[in-house]
């Protein structure tokens, strides 16, 4: 089980660290969510015994829970009152990519959605089960989040 438990993590850590980054815009706390999310994982072995698009989709619902929690616990709340707006680590530790910034430049629930449908090639379904949310509800989301990209990409 442990092969498994590492083959696992290998396959899907990197999905699951850019997912917890696009709630936190921060590399600690993602790193933090991320290491959350598989010690989770670890703690419920048997989810192993599932088809590994299944076992994605349970890592993407714990981690975006975790990062949920995270943004609403008051640790977090009280590190925001001492000290300044954090800045944007992402430009200076990863590759400079417009079409990235200007996604983490939406709200979290866009970049949520804009994540999962763009970069983990969920279709709207699967989405809509991942969050609990309607299809059309997706649908409409993804269609203003492309709307709000297309008028920050006109601004840059």
């Amino acid at each position: 089980m442990d092969k498994q438990f590492i083959r696992i993590f290998n396959l899907y850590k990197n999905d699951i660290y850019r997912l917890a980054y696009s709630y936190t815009k921060n590399i600690s706390d993602s790193d933090d969510i991320t290491q959350n999310t598989f010690i989770k994982l670890y703690s419920h072995i048997d989810i192993l015994d599932n088809q590994d698009q299944d076992i994605k989709k349970w890592l993407v619902k714990v981690t975006i829970n975790e990062c949920k929690t995270f943004l609403l616990s008051s640790w977090k709340k009280k590190i925001i009152a001492f000290t300044e707006k954090e800045e944007n680590t992402f430009s200076t530790s990863l590759p400079n990519n417009e079409l990235l910034e200007a996604i983490l430049q939406l709200p979290r629930k866009y970049r949520t959605i804009i994540f999962l449908y763009y970069y983990e090639n969920y279709k709207i379904k699967e989405i809509s089960e991942i969050l609990n949310i309607s299809v059309t509800n997706i649908q409409t989301i993804l269609s203003r989040a492309r709307k709000k990209l297309k008028e920050i990409l006109k601004e840059a």
